[in-house]
């Protein structure tokens, strides 16, 4: 089981968990938690769009937790798990606590196999891997296009009926790395790793006001690994169908969005003659990249 294959498991449902335990020094007794979470009126009934009940609900929300460390249950009693960092003092911002934790998490490849949650990267780096300029659907199961691109490695990234690919693209939403456009069967979504890439410009450019462009795109494939240079994205390009004809070329969601940055002012992108380059690729234009700087908005 997985955030991917666990319908109960979306961002919402297991940062309220989170959220409601993360203050409590002694934790909460679970029976407590789980009457406050599941109401008699819609404990043994259907108490959402997943059709479970509300208990069913909590019981597999809480199972997932459990999976990814974030809650442990010691005689009953629900805590957050002892490896998650408590970097804000009482009633600070649990959700960036929260998004960071699973960030790190899913981003680390002996986390994830220990936490059953090595396909989620896998499946994101694919994602990635699309051209936004063609967004995907959100109610069309993605197995052909998953075939087409990356052949037999399309089961590794648990996407395999419509139900996970949904929870899949939530997941990618809350993290930063996808926008959802439309609604009903018009609902679209775009490969945008933007909000990603700013939130970790602290991190990028922690002892650093600039760095030239390899290092750059090495220090942002180590955080984020789904991106270019990263181990999961080598895993999906060596296995893609029809792999990039070069490597200097960034992708186009990974230019878009240094390019959506700079306009921001949160990067500056520079382009300095006869400097080692990579190429921004925008499709029918591209650009050059030689330095990238922190902006004046972070």
């Amino acid at each position: 089981m997985s955030i991917v294959t666990t319908a109960a498991a979306v961002p919402s449902r297991l940062l309220t968990l989170f959220a409601t335990l993360a203050d409590s020094e002694s934790g909460e007794l679970r029976a407590r938690l789980e009457a406050w979470a599941t109401p008699p009126s819609l404990a043994s009934r259907g108490g959402s769009d997943d059709g479970e009940s509300s208990s069913a609900l909590f019981t597999t929300t809480l199972q997932e937790a459990r999976r990814l460390g974030l809650v442990v249950e010691e005689e009953g009693r629900l805590r957050i798990g002892p490896d998650v960092p408590r970097k804000k003092a009482k009633g600070g911002d649990r959700e960036v606590e929260f998004r960071s934790y699973i960030r790190d998490l899913l981003f680390s490849k002996e986390r994830a196999e220990q936490a059953g949650q090595s396909g989620f990267a896998l499946a994101l780096a694919w994602f990635l891997s699309r051209d936004p300029r063609e967004p995907l659907s959100f109610g069309q199961p993605p197995q052909d296009q998953l075939r087409a691109d990356i052949g037999d490695l399309a089961d590794a990234t648990e996407l395999t009926n419509l139900n996970r690919y949904q929870n899949f693209l939530y997941w990618a939403r809350y993290l930063g790395f996808a926008a959802m456009v439309g609604d009903g069967t018009l609902r679209r979504v775009i490969p945008d790793p933007s909000r990603a890439i700013e939130e970790a410009i602290p991190q990028l450019f922690a002892n650093e006001d600039a760095f030239d462009i390899d290092p750059f795109i090495v220090k942002l494939s180590t955080i984020f690994p789904v991106l270019e240079d990263g181990i999961a994205r080598a895993t999906i390009e060596s296995a893609h169908r029809l792999p990039s004809s070069d490597a200097d070329n960034l992708s186009l969601s990974t230019s878009l969005a240094l390019l959506r940055l700079a306009e921001r002012g949160t990067i500056i992108i520079e382009s300095i003659a006869d400097a080692r380059a990579r190429i921004l690729n925008f499709g029918n234009e591209t650009g050059r990249v030689s330095k990238v700087r922190r902006g004046k908005s972070k």
